[in-house]
């Protein structure tokens, strides 16, 4: 009972207070902390304590200057109000500030819970947030307030024996400053680029902001149009993709472009973008006007910020921060236009790529961190026919060519029978030179010399195919590229070059054109795993059932695939049953026990996080 009518007396304290009844004179305080918010951010300030008795509960009343600031919340985590463990904790925020009402004991079994005597004791804490960007340091109060908020209105106390202490009975209040800091400088980047003078390449637009998050921006540059064309102004793979309103203007020197990130904040559809350094928001993509051939040097154009100087109005750089235009510093970049090898004196072309290059005309093709690929070489020339030919090639170390899986068949040298193959292998990566690899070929070498020779082709054909392992941390979207290379020596210490044996005699300057392979996630699953929950179990086979049968969404195909015939269907389930129950085969590739690739081509989906 004593319990009880003391908790009773703690909130009839409270009550009394807003009365203006009951009191208890003592030199006791509380005190709100200082901080500082740069542009835009935030800052929590503490609010703390010094008593010197047990406190049973207190109410805070904090105003604000509701144009500078908003009081986010107010709130104990991580205060001794938490920790002791207060039963009764009430919050409410207003335009210009905020109230808290906290009662420590207030539900059965009454502990008579309170926070002791003590100096600077953490009670609670108030989190704010900048509303405005300031050009100078502002300086604003934050202040205990009496009688303003609440119905009925609140005054800031503590409540100590049942009766509380309030500042007209000697509660000092102390009041807290935030100092409002101009935002960090923002910043307008061109990131220097270079492109072969005969193509294309986009050039990247980075930002520096670090006064708050970014709701939109406009970008006006220029360029040299005796240099350089502006092909395209794009967002795609940028932090500003998910744009909701993106208007872009091409001229002949330049380009704008505008972002609004949000039209419509209430839809919560797109984010700003946050504060950062080296925000990649735009991409500018640009063609170079003159062809530049070797051994000219490079040729370098400023792309430049300019304001004033496109649109109608004409538009100036500028970030948007808080609703508010800020001008942002802004730094020139560079393109530089490389100089591109000469069209090749001979009509006749060696070429690498997948084993359907004649068919499709792409030499890249796709592959996994660790997988082995099989690439091609091939000639054309629509006027000669070859009585041999010698490749180099040089590749990176993410690509390693494997030893003796040199194939030529069905290949035009096997179909013709080339009398003569021999090649070299370089994987080395300490002799200095880079992986290297060597290809020679002759037709017609023993008697009776019958004379033959690789005939005359406007389609490339493939002389000869061999496998390369793609290292296992190969990154992915990185190209691995295999290029046709001169004055190289492979394994060996003779240098040679590419070369075509026409008329007994070396043709050289042969058009060179390189290929391999791009290193794309793989998507990794478990045989049998229908439900991709890592396991196999029954599960596996109903979620199979429920996939044919009842409009089950599955995430993986492949992984419900049990027997790998390329179908989901009823036979799965049975497989599944048969590898759970009656010692059934065992699963197919990659199997249950380890996520692994499908090593088999078919139709069959699975939409699961891939590696790489």
């Amino acid at each position: 009972m004593f319990r009880i009518l003391g908790t009773r007396r703690i909130l009839f304290a409270l009550m009394l207070s807003v009365m203006g009844l009951g009191s208890l004179d003592a030199q006791q305080s509380l005190t709100i902390g200082s901080g500082s918010i740069a542009g835009t951010g935030s800052t929590t300030l503490d609010v703390t304590m010094t008593s010197t008795g047990e406190t049973e509960g207190f109410v805070l009343s904090i105003g604000v200057d509701a144009a500078l600031l908003q009081v986010s919340d107010l709130g104990i985590a991580g205060t001794v109000t938490e920790v002791v463990g207060a039963e009764l904790v009430t919050a409410e925020l207003y335009s210009d500030g905020a109230t808290l009402a906290v009662v420590l004991d207030a539900t059965p079994p009454f502990d008579g819970q309170t926070i002791a005597a003590g100096t600077d004791q953490l009670i609670a804490q108030l989190d704010l947030a900048s509303l405005q960007l300031v050009a100078a340091t502002t300086d604003t109060a934050i202040t205990f307030v009496d009688g303003i908020f609440g119905s009925p209105t609140l005054s800031n106390l503590i409540v100590q024996g049942g009766l509380s202490i309030e500042a007209v009975n000697g509660l000092g209040l102390n009041d807290g400053l935030v100092s409002i800091l101009p935002p960090p400088p923002s910043a307008l980047r061109i990131e220097s680029t270079s492109i072969d003078s005969d193509g294309a390449g986009d050039v990247r637009i980075l930002l520096d902001n670090n006064a708050g998050e970014t709701q939109g921006f406009v970008l006006s540059i220029a360029h040299d149009a005796a240099a350089l064309t502006l092909l395209d102004i794009d967002l795609a793979g940028t932090a500003a993709a998910a744009a909701e309103l993106v208007v872009t203007n091409i001229y002949a020197d330049g380009g704008t472009v505008g972002v609004v990130l949000e039209t419509d904040p209430s839809n919560g559809q797109t984010a700003p973008i946050p504060a950062g350094l080296g925000l990649h928001i735009a991409d500018f993509t640009y063609a170079c006007d003159n062809e530049i051939e070797e051994p000219a040097p490079a040729l370098d154009t400023t792309l430049t910020f300019v304001n004033g100087q496109f649109g109608a109005p004409a538009l100036d750089n500028i970030v948007v921060v808080g609703g508010l235009s800020v001008s942002p510093a802004l730094n020139s970049g560079t393109v530089t236009c490389l100089p591109v090898p000469p069209p090749p004196a001979s009509d006749t072309a060696f070429y690498v790529g997948p084993t359907d290059f004649s068919l499709t005309g792409e030499a890249i093709t796709n592959c996994f961190p660790g997988e082995e690929i099989e690439l091609c070489l091939f000639y054309s020339d629509p006027t000669d026919n070859l009585q041999g030919l010698q490749m180099g090639l040089c590749y990176g170390s993410d690509l390693t060519i494997i030893d003796g899986t040199l194939d030529l068949d069905g290949t035009i040298v096997d179909e013709i029978g080339a009398e003569y193959v021999n090649y070299n292998i370089d994987n080395s990566t300490t002799d200095g030179d880079g992986h290297e690899f060597l290809l020679g070929i002759l037709m017609d070498v023993l008697p009776p010399f019958d004379n033959q020779m690789l005939p005359a082709t406007t389609t490339p054909l493939a002389v000869a195919c061999v496998k390369a392992l793609v290292s296992p941390n190969a990154p992915c979207g990185e190209v691995l590229t295999i290029d046709f290379c001169n004055n190289i020596n492979g394994a060996g210490s003779v240098f040679l070059n590419n070369t075509a044996v026409i008329d007994y005699a070396s043709e050289l300057g042969i058009g060179l054109y390189s290929g391999g392979c791009m290193v794309i996630p793989e998507t990794l699953f478990r045989r049998g795993d229908c439900n991709v929950d890592e396991l196999l179990d029954l599960s596996d086979a109903a979620t199979t059932l429920g996939y044919q049968f009842d409009d089950l969404a599955i995430a993986c195909e492949d992984a419900c695939d049990a027997n790998d015939d390329g179908k989901v269907n009823l036979a799965d389930t049975v497989y599944i049953l048969n590898y759970l129950y009656s010692f059934g085969p065992i699963m197919p590739a990659p199997g249950p026990n380890a996520a692994g690739s499908d090593p088999t081509e078919d139709e069959l989906t699975c939409d699961v996080t891939p590696a790489c």
